[in-house]
């Protein structure tokens, strides 16, 4: 079984080892073509605090188009 997450632990945490700012990443678009992917490079990690309580680390991303977007930690990959 997985690691229990404690209470105070923010949704995504776990992916704070791997991401750094400046950091090349990509996603993949849903609806497009099978192994389409777009890339950008992080600005931002942040911790974000919803409604319902709980925390979510999120990853503001610089887009190639020059767009911003924010991504949680899990949609994105490492690519440098």
């Amino acid at each position: 079984m997985g690691k229990q997450i404690e209470e105070f632990e923010p949704f995504g945490a776990r992916h704070l080892g791997v991401f750094k700012v400046g950091n090349l990443v990509s996603w993949s678009v849903l609806g497009r073509t099978t192994g389409y992917k777009e890339y950008g490079y992080i600005v931002k990690i942040y911790n974000e605090l919803k409604s319902t309580g709980r925390s979510f680390i999120f990853a503001r991303v610089r887009k190639t188009n020059g767009s911003t977007e924010n991504f949680m930690l899990h949609e994105i990959q490492k690519e440098s």
